[in-house]
């Protein structure tokens, strides 16, 4: 399989039945799906793996989840439980990356993982959303939050490239 990256998206040629990712089994086929749930760090590994072995972890409270030196491209990960075809980005997180001329927002779900290229998209509605501080962490405390959605057909489906 001959992986490239061009014009700013993640492109695979090639197909494979199955992505796996740690314990984490995605099938591709049409015809079914079976999913478990994923991790970001088993993300990070995944988009590692397969498109960008310079891949580097950031500090965990940092506005960006990784960055790759080699395409000076800056990406925040998001892994869902459930899928939904709007996915709920934080402006704070979209305002750093529209900084820059090269970003992506990727998000896992059941469904498939879909890359926003932040640059190439409109900018979303914002509206305040009373939400939990952190959801990966012990404070829970119910906080507003200034919140978009992003439509997953505005994003690159690249679990199944």
């Amino acid at each position: 399989m001959k992986r490239q990256f061009r014009d700013s998206l993640l492109i695979s040629q090639g197909n494979f039945g199955f992505i796996k990712a740690a314990n984490v089994v995605l099938i591709t086929s049409r015809d079914k799906e079976k999913v478990c749930t994923m991790k970001e760090k088993e993300l990070f590994n995944w988009l590692k793996d397969r498109f960008l072995p310079d891949l580097e972890a950031t500090d965990q409270f940092d506005y960006k989840d990784a960055y790759s030196k080699e395409h000076d491209l800056y990406i925040e990960l998001k892994c869902r439980k459930t899928h939904y075809d709007d996915l709920l980005i934080e402006s704070i997180k979209w305002n750093k990356l529209i900084e820059h001329k090269n970003a992506r927002y990727i998000n896992w779900t059941p469904k498939g993982i879909y890359s926003f290229n932040i640059q190439e998209i409109p900018p979303p509605t914002w509206h305040v959303r009373l939400m939990p501080q952190t959801t990966e962490f012990e404070n829970t405390d119910m906080i507003p939050k200034v919140v978009a959605m992003l439509n997953i057909s505005s994003a690159k489906e690249i679990s199944r490239i």
